[in-house]
């Protein structure tokens, strides 16, 4: 059997993304319904928004050129002709003739001829005919554009780019009520181990409830992706082979978890190498070390820590970049929000290894100081994670980050 050398985090994921193709397939959904999903097609703005000229400040339309020389010392002063209402068509709204105003809103349309807005703060109002302006203005003066949100025939998004919250609402806000997306990975999952039992079951001791397959059916269908359980597998050999080869014919990608013991690990990866080719063999990471990637059929199978901790990490570090990459998804930004602390206790790593470090998170209410707090306890108990509010990272070239220093925290 061959044999590998464990790799850096950076470089697995490099050398994986190498060997994952997107998915092709795709649909057309509403366009409320597309949050997180993937385009499949570039999107072009169908008109100008926001289609007419807006003020944007209260205060008066003017022609520009009524307001030369206007100024505290000598005000010019300007016949209001009516008010602008909210919604109103710009088409109803009477033209400025030399010498008149109207009193306009933020965001209400342009009268024809006005060209400029002075803001309320630099007028007077004499009384409900006339107002006096302190102030000149030049044409376009806190006036938008009718295209100055979107122009007509503009690239908006591009194909592969993922769908936020105000992505839809951009899409909406100019007519389009369908997109074409990459349909939703199936992501196969497969737990092993001969001690594993359902979490509704009555355990004997030296069982252990399987959760992973929990775990990681939240973390994919967080990303937009479906996930696909095929249930718990004995350390056997042949029933993992099964398993595999049933869980890639039924998915677009496939994740083990587990095969604790170092028999049924060296089974996994007998299997991945007879099925396909196996690329990464282990990562420079803690936790997580165990982790292994092939691709089978022309589709991703990695092979995951039985620990949940380590398991739930190697997702977001090392899977979660490759599912995007399978979803279609071009760019490839960090998951996470970053918040800054200050480390209230020494972290120690080693040497030539990633080091994650689960933490809490508090908050010093007197100056609003955050403050990052290790949680102690072996690496491979869940209540690590289930007590944490982020991860902090230990940089492979760094024995430790001391007492006191400020470093980032991947919140949770």
């Amino acid at each position: 059997m061959r044999t590998f050398q464990t790799k850096k985090l950076d470089e697995a994921i490099s050398l994986a993304l190498a060997h994952v193709e997107p998915i092709t397939e795709s649909e057309s959904i509403p366009t409320t319904d597309s949050f997180g999903r993937v385009l499949a097609e570039d999107i072009l703005c169908p008109e100008d928004l926001p289609g007419f000229a807006r003020s944007a400040m209260d205060g008066y339309a003017v022609r520009a050129q009524d307001t030369a020389g206007a100024s505290r010392e000598h005000p010019v002063t300007l016949r209001i002709i009516g008010s602008v209402e909210m919604g109103q068509d710009p088409r109803t709204l009477p033209d400025l003739l030399p010498g008149e105003a109207c009193e306009i809103p933020t965001g209400g349309p342009m009268p024809p001829s006005a060209d400029a807005v002075i803001m309320l703060e630099e007028t007077a109002r004499q009384n409900n005919d006339v107002v006096q302006l302190f102030s000149a203005v030049t044409p376009g003066t806190h006036v938008l554009a009718a295209d100055s949100d979107f122009r007509r025939g503009e690239l908006v998004f591009k194909a592969g780019h993922k769908l936020r919250a105000v992505d839809i609402g951009a899409l909406l806000a100019m007519g389009i009520l369908s997109v074409r997306v990459y349909r939703r990975v199936r992501v196969g999952i497969i737990s092993t181990g001969s001690e594993l039992v359902e979490a509704h079951e009555k355990i004997r001791l030296g069982q252990v409830r399987q959760i992973n397959s929990h775990i990681l059916r939240g973390l994919i269908e967080s990303q937009s992706a479906q996930s696909l359980f095929f249930g718990i597998v004995p350390d056997e050999r042949e029933k993992i082979r099964a398993a595999v080869q049933h869980a890639v014919s039924e998915s677009d990608m496939v994740l083990l978890s587990g095969g604790s013991s170092v028999g049924a690990r060296d089974w996994t990866l007998q299997i991945l190498q007879d099925l396909g080719q196996v690329f990464v063999h282990g990562l420079q990471i803690r936790p997580g070390k165990p982790t292994i990637c092939a691709i089978i059929e022309r589709k991703p199978v990695m092979g995951l820590p039985g620990n949940p901790v380590s398991c739930a990490l190697v997702f977001e570090k090392f899977v979660r970049p490759v599912l995007a990459r399978r979803s279609g998804l071009k760019v490839l930004l960090p998951s996470h929000r970053l918040a800054s602390a200050q480390l209230i206790q020494t972290v120690r790593s080693a040497v030539g290894r990633e080091d994650f470090v689960a933490v809490r998170v508090r908050i010093d209410e007197a100056d609003g100081t955050l403050y990052a707090e290790p949680i102690l306890g072996h690496s491979h108990n869940i209540s690590t994670l289930a007590r944490a509010d982020g991860i902090v990272r230990i940089p492979a070239e760094l024995e430790e980050i001391p007492e006191g220093a400020q470093v980032w925290v991947e919140l949770l």
